[in-house]
């Protein structure tokens, strides 16, 4: 948490800017991830990918607890991997990679597509283009932990066709409590069921402008 707020005087990666909203906000909402896996084991993840990490949230922290397993953080804006790269280096963690690309590019990359247990996005899209970006990712049997408020009825009502048409099944919705005013929280999971149809994802930009609903 010390290292990513002196990198944050620098860049604007957070608006969490004091230690106390940082660590409840940014940390403390990350390791719900952790609670989640712990509690449903069967969902043991030995690779994860971090899309749109950002300034490494969540990506950081399930690095650090969960050393056993490597972790990916992508995003399309090189200062923001710079700076997560310069964290990583102060804190010497050995288990992250870092590539800057968008989604819709790599997930059509052999080397990255169906290959990762686990996807996990926080504050990236509404879920019928974020389904988009992470399921051509997951292999089949693994799941996309998507955090989002407690209140988007509506959005999970427009993402059923996403849902159906790249095999993604909302599986759990695993709420919990921040303190300090953060309030109730939850991680919508999703398990994919099937293998992603080869015209997903779609060019760059399509999926947010023409999200399938």
């Amino acid at each position: 948490m010390k290292v990513f707020l002196a990198e944050n005087q620098k860049l604007n990666l957070s608006a969490f800017r004091t230690p106390e909203q940082c660590w409840t906000g940014n940390v403390l909402d990350s390791l719900a991830a952790v609670e989640y896996m712990t509690q449903n084991p069967q969902r043991r993840a030995n690779r994860w990918l971090d899309l749109g990490t950002g300034g490494g949230f969540p990506l950081l922290p399930l690095a650090i607890c969960l050393p056993g397993a490597h972790h990916t953080g992508l995003d399309a804006t090189r200062k923001k991997i710079d700076a997560v790269q310069r964290i990583v280096h102060a804190l010497n963690l050995q288990n992250i990679t870092l590539l800057c690309e968008r989604t819709e590019i790599l997930g059509r990359n052999t080397e990255h597509r169906a290959q990762y247990d686990a996807v996990t996005a926080r504050a990236v899209a509404p879920l019928h283009t974020l389904l988009e970006y992470a399921a051509p990712f997951l292999r089949i049997g693994g799941c996309l932990l998507a955090w989002k408020s407690t209140h988007i009825e509506q959005e999970l009502q427009d993402s059923l066709l996403a849902r159906a048409e790249l095999s993604c099944h909302l599986v759990q919705k695993h709420e919990y409590e921040l303190a300090d005013g953060f309030g109730r929280r939850q991680i919508l999971v999703f398990e994919k069921m099937a293998k992603t149809p080869e015209r997903f994802p779609r060019a760059v930009g399509e999926a947010k402008k023409k999200p399938v609903m």
